[in-house]
């Protein structure tokens, strides 16, 4: 098992900040429970209630990515940021895997796989962004199967992958905890799943979720590396990988493709810049991105 980026200790992760010598003095240790327990328990309560929502929710992601589609096709880091190359050498997938990219997007990692010659089929909720992807893998010579569906009730039997991943885009789902146990229906044993999404320390979760729900209203909840770990185990995962890492960002680059001076860039500028959430979230003007990915088998 591989883990880089933090430090493990009497049972949760731990970020060492070793970026900025001064930060990593300011900073102690979060006193707030993250066992797996206490993160499972509060994460069930949270999903059932989403769960409730799941309809309107849906209007929520297919509104905002259908607005901002064309953004997201063309944004270099979702093209080859560097979650993606992580994402692909951690899951070390044999020649030809039959691969489900979820929550696709406009097919950015479903194409990269597709290159590497494995058999993909990409679903995502939003009609927009699959029409974008299909042109992405045409204009590749790619072939890719596309579908339009729901990550928490995926449309396939069970024991058909031998890889499913979903990248940037878990902190949208009404019930995490639903998609990992789909993921694990559908895997082959043996299988693996890669996780890439934003993540920060527990102490910074509370403060991320407020702005980035400003920012994009389908947003759900950004969780901890403690939190995907506690996760996945319950779900009967193995973790065989797992990194955290910092982007430092312009506060403008962060926002995009939310415009800083339309009604929402502004709301969540003002947010960004009060004093609890600011501690938390920038350095020194720049706004602090924090990474994750994950691989687990399914035993």
């Amino acid at each position: 098992m591989h883990y880089s980026g933090f430090l493990f200790f009497r049972g949760r992760f731990l970020f060492p900040y070793e970026l900025w010598s001064v930060w990593n003095l300011r900073r102690q240790c979060s006193k707030r429970s993250d066992s797996p327990t206490s993160c499972h328990e509060s994460q069930s309560r949270r999903e059932r209630k989403n769960l409730e929502t799941g309809d309107s929710h849906q209007d929520s992601v297919q509104k905002y990515f259908t607005k901002y589609h064309g953004a997201y096709r063309t944004s270099s880091s979702h093209a080859t940021g560097e979650d993606l190359h992580i994402l692909i050498d951690s899951l070390s997938l044999p020649p030809r895997s039959k691969v489900l990219d979820t929550a696709c997007g406009t097919g950015h990692t479903a194409v990269a796989l597709a290159a590497l010659g494995h058999d993909v089929v990409g679903m995502d909720l939003t009609d927009a962004m699959l029409q974008d992807a299909r042109e992405l893998a045409r204009n590749r010579h790619l072939t890719v199967e596309w579908v339009q569906g729901d990550v928490h009730n995926l449309p396939w039997p069970s024991d058909t992958f031998q890889a499913v991943t979903c990248r940037r885009a878990a902190h949208h789902f009404t019930s995490p905890a639903q998609f990992v146990r789909e993921s694990f229906r559908v895997l082959k044993h043996g299988g693996k799943i890669g996780i890439a999404d934003m993540t920060a320390p527990t102490e910074a979760i509370d403060a991320l979720n407020t702005v980035e729900r400003l920012r994009d209203p389908s947003h759900q909840r950004t969780m901890s590396a403690n939190e995907w770990t506690s996760l996945m185990v319950a779900g009967g995962y193995d973790i065989e990988y797992l990194q955290v890492w910092t982007e430092c960002l312009d506060p403008h680059d962060w926002l995009y493709p939310v415009s800083w001076d339309s009604i929402e860039g502004r709301a969540v500028m003002k947010n960004l810049y009060a004093e609890t959430i600011s501690q938390k979230l920038l350095y020194e003007g720049h706004f602090v991105k924090y990474r994750i990915v994950l691989v687990a088998n399914k035993p």
